[in-house]
């Protein structure tokens, strides 16, 4: 090859690594790294970035495909206290979006999606893959989770369902109360009957000024505990002393306890207060008698006395 041939090749050659090797140059130059880089990658994809998970998709923005609450949802549920409770909230379409509780009284979120979001472990939320129903479960139930939650959903706008959740608390009463006279040496029997509930106690606990006297048997207690859709206990205490005196309470397990005062006492016989506090409703009641008897005499004398 001559000279000359060779002389445009080697331009053509040299032209091609100066466009390349500028190219190249320029790139490195402009390349970053570290955030700075991430954001100019953001920036160069414009419209076309990739929206997070937790924010819903354009597809299910559609009027048709928007979320809504299935109409067979309960909006009122009842459960026993220290029994388990069950909120279900049945959505449809729902789509990518997501799915909170909260507590109307105070706000409070306590659960989002699958997460528990409260401090109160007692509270889960409950979800099966490609079901409708998203549920809160309130494990041994207090007095004071009564009242409303809200199923919320994360659309735009935001959709909610208020279910108010009712408490039922047993009844425990004692038909020998408020209070109780016996004898020195005599017995003590005291009924507790528990109604109202939804199954029977799990256990029915007497108590004397605040300790628990169902086993003890150096006293001679006695407890008798009958089972049913109204469970009925029976407390008997033989030869009491006057130091049996004081505050009983009946306490059943998710029931409210009742409460008798008991008086041991030693001379004067419980009848003898009684007919004392009769005495005088009957002094009361004999009273108004006597002046109506008085009236009638009072007129019957002024009769008598115009009649002349």
């Amino acid at each position: 090859m001559s000279n000359m041939t060779r002389k445009p090749v080697l331009k053509s050659y040299l032209s091609v690594l100066l466009v390349f090797g500028g190219s190249f140059i320029f790139q490195a130059k402009g390349m970053v790294s570290g955030p700075d880089r991430i954001t100019r990658m953001e920036r160069s994809f414009g419209s076309g970035k990739i929206n997070p998970p937790s924010r819903p998709n354009s597809y299910w923005d559609d009027p048709y495909r928007r979320p809504y609450f299935d109409n067979s949802t309960t909006r009122n549920v009842t459960a026993p206290l220290g029994k388990t409770a069950y909120l279900h909230c049945r959505i449809r379409q729902i789509g990518d979006r997501t799915v909170s509780w909260v507590r109307q009284k105070d706000l409070h979120i306590l659960t989002v999606g699958r997460y528990t979001y409260t401090s109160d472990q007692r509270f889960t939320s409950l979800h099966l893959d490609d079901s409708d129903d998203w549920t809160l479960k309130i494990q041994y139930t207090q007095k004071k989770d009564g009242g409303i939650y809200e199923c919320q959903v994360s659309s735009e706008p935001k959709i909610s369902l208020p279910i108010r959740l009712n408490i039922v608390v047993a009844k425990a009463t004692i038909p020998e109360g408020p209070s109780m006279y016996v004898q020195s040496g005599s017995t003590i029997n005291l009924t507790c009957i528990i109604s109202d509930s939804s199954a029977p106690p799990v256990y029915v606990f007497w108590y004397h000024n605040g300790r628990m006297i169902n086993y003890d048997s150096v006293r001679g207690v006695q407890v008798k505990t009958e089972t049913g859709p109204t469970t009925v206990s029976r407390l008997k205490i033989e030869n009491v002393k006057t130091t049996d005196s004081g505050d009983y309470s009946c306490t059943p397990s998710y029931a409210d306890p009742a409460n008798i005062t008991v008086h041991v006492i030693n001379g004067e016989k419980p009848a003898a207060m009684h007919h004392g506090v009769t005495s005088v409703g009957v002094g009361v009641c004999v009273q108004p008698i006597l002046v109506l008897m008085l009236v009638q005499f009072v007129q019957r004398c002024v009769a008598d006395v115009i009649g002349r």
